[in-house]
């Protein structure tokens, strides 16, 4: 099991499983440096395009994500993941997504939830699936074309935080007793994290490490 965290297993995992079409724009995606192991599946899609703030990820548009330099309704899909909690102003971005997809077309978008500070440069903000909704209903979808669905549940979110709390401890990271933590301790802890993590999923109605949401407009 070669994943480092659960927030990216489930991730890479419903990406993995979604299909994709048509002109896709990847926002905040990297064409360059990725992470995880997904990789887009190009079979049906008739362009892929990134656009980064981040020139070192080759993007092919390299500005910000409120002003797209595009006409409306360029794009068949919008990715908006791991992206929103990064914002400052995350409402006009998903407006501006909105704007650049076609009638009928389709935003996914993932956040995390209960997971640990991560600046990229920065971090702002955790939204519930009551809020992502109700800001994508802003932006103009329908709710009724609105789809969120919970990223992993108790063990996932517990593990994550372990995790980054071990990969992270300030006092000798390169002591015996860390590097036995972060190679054998969590590496044993993981197959065990995800039988009961998937045991207990009904708990990710309460307890989870984020979202993953589908709109159609």
């Amino acid at each position: 099991m070669s994943f480092l965290t659960f927030r990216r297993y489930y991730l890479d995992q419903m990406l993995l499983s979604q299909k994709y079409y048509g002109k896709v724009l990847d926002v905040g995606g990297k064409k360059d440096n990725k992470r995880g192991v997904f990789r887009p599946a190009l079979e049906n899609v008739k362009s892929w395009e990134y656009l980064n703030i981040d020139v070192d990820t080759n993007p092919d548009y390299c500005c910000s994500a409120d002003t797209i330099p595009v006409e409306d309704e360029c794009f068949d899909m919008v990715l908006l993941n791991e992206v929103l909690e990064h914002l400052e102003d995350p409402k006009s971005v998903l407006q501006e997504c909105y704007r650049v997809v076609k009638k009928g077309g389709m935003m996914i978008i993932s956040m995390p939830f209960l997971y640990a500070i991560h600046a990229d440069p920065y971090d702002f903000q955790r939204w519930t699936d009551v809020k992502l909704k109700q800001e994508l209903q802003h932006a103009g979808f329908s709710y009724e074309h609105i789809s969120v669905k919970p990223m992993g549940s108790l063990f996932a979110v517990i593990y994550d935080l372990l995790y980054v709390s071990v990969n992270n401890a300030s006092n000798d990271s390169q002591s015996l007793k860390n590097k036995l933590l972060r190679k054998v301790f969590l590496p044993l802890l993981k197959q065990m994290f995800l039988f009961l993590d998937k045991r207990y999923s009904y708990k990710s109605k309460f307890i989870t490490t984020g979202y993953y949401v589908t709109a159609q407009k």
